[in-house]
């Protein structure tokens, strides 16, 4: 019997016990929804970062000589930040690991 395929949001949560999660890394999981265009799957995946940084799942921050360090911002700060920050430097493209957040 076939397991059920996990949601985006189930997705990331998974992955992100085992390791850090970068905006591309979010977006492999926002690709389970079945989109493809590229701007689609940023918006996607924007919205995915929002619900887990607003929901408290995960917690936005930089990888600084290997340790995480949390960014003293709300939430809602934070999902500002990185939507202003992709927009501006990565368009539709998709952010190397480590960038942005």
């Amino acid at each position: 019997m076939m397991s059920p395929q996990r949601t985006p949001k189930e997705d990331l949560l998974v992955g992100g016990l085992l390791d850090w999660a970068d905006a591309g890394w979010v977006l492999q999981s926002a690709r389970l929804s079945g989109a493809t265009d590229a701007a689609t799957l940023r918006d996607l995946t924007l919205s995915l970062i929002a619900e887990v940084l607003r929901e408290g799942l995960m917690v936005a921050g930089d990888v600084v000589a290997g340790d995480h360090v949390p960014w003293h911002a709300s939430a809602d700060e934070a999902v500002e930040r990185i939507r202003r920050e992709w927009l501006d430097e990565w368009g539709d493209d998709v952010p190397t690991p480590g960038a942005i957040v």
